[in-house]
């Protein structure tokens, strides 16, 4: 999977490098805020794990943030690098179905991210239209699922929920992985030199753990015996009102957890040719027939 991505990243650089239209090159950094909400196994709306933006849910929005860099080197392409830090919130109060609710379990997940990414302006030779955007990449993230009990916050992960620590546990997730980002958005001129944009972004990951929640429930006893496993694993693991059968399904495990971030940037034009302005809004480029039916009127 992972060379197949890299293939891609290689394929658009190369597209983006033959198609370039503008000799200028622009470099651009940009701050952002805005919010991030988990499409994972708890909460959301009816459905058990993620459906995507159809299980989207308010009040799981969480703080985000991040800065990023980008090279604009052509009149459509632009290759960037991203940083984001956000906390991911799922919550079963949040649903009204029967399942959640009754399974009652709730996280936070710390995550941080790491982005090459590709943008392409479709429109960039349509006035009005050449400041929206779309692009994709690939990453990496850092993510730590967390369950308050009796006050204080736990690893989720250290604690092995699921009976990763078992014997037949097949031993922990990893709190590392590969991300896929894609999205877009559509940039406003502020002056010459800087842009307010409204940026959609999508993360498809390759994990069902960003919840800490995948497949079934493990015996209570055998993680209460296990030397891997704190006391909190028998609690955290099962917090249904009635207690759930050994066996039972805990979350979808075929389905993967993604997220979304909703951010504005502030972004700052920091290189090319003096009065070029932001690279989105100069003219297109002359084509040669252009050129050569201009020298023909002042050759008259």
């Amino acid at each position: 999977m992972l060379h197949r991505i890299c293939t891609i990243v290689i394929l658009l650089c190369a597209l983006g490098t033959s198609a370039q239209t503008y000799r200028s090159i622009n470099w651009s950094g940009n701050v952002y805020l805005g919010a991030s909400n988990m499409m994972g196994d708890l909460g959301g709306s009816r459905f058990i794990g993620s459906r995507g933006i159809f299980d989207y849910n308010f009040r799981a929005n969480r703080l985000a943030g991040g800065l990023g860099l980008n090279l604009h080197t052509s009149g459509s392409f632009s290759f960037g690098l991203n940083f984001l830090a956000t906390r991911l919130y799922g919550n079963d109060a949040f649903s009204k179905l029967a399942f959640q609710s009754q399974r009652n379990l709730s996280v936070r997940t710390d995550l941080l991210e790491a982005d090459l990414l590709i943008e392409y302006r479709p429109f960039s030779r349509s006035k009005g239209f050449n400041r929206f955007y779309i692009y994709s990449g690939v990453g990496g993230m850092y993510y730590q699922p967390k369950a308050k009990f009796n006050g204080e916050w736990y690893k989720l992960r250290e604690l092995g929920t699921e009976g990763q620590y078992l014997t037949n546990g097949g031993g922990p997730y990893s709190e590392l992985d590969l991300v896929i980002p894609y999205g877009l958005g559509y940039k406003f001129r502020l002056t010459k030199s800087t842009s307010l944009v409204l940026d959609l972004g999508f993360r498809k990951t390759f994990t069902d753990y960003l919840d800490d929640v995948s497949t079934v429930y493990a015996d209570p006893t055998e993680l209460l015996l296990s030397s891997n496993t704190p006391p909190p694993a028998v609690e955290l693991a099962d917090r249904s009102v009635n207690g759930m059968t050994t066996g039972t399904m805990r979350g979808n495990p075929d389905k993967n957890d993604s997220y979304h971030i909703f951010s504005i940037k502030f972004e700052y034009i920091i290189g090319g040719k003096s009065g070029d302005g932001c690279y989105y809004n100069r003219n297109p480029p002359k084509t040669r027939s252009t050129r050569i039916n201009q020298r023909k009127m002042f050759t008259k």
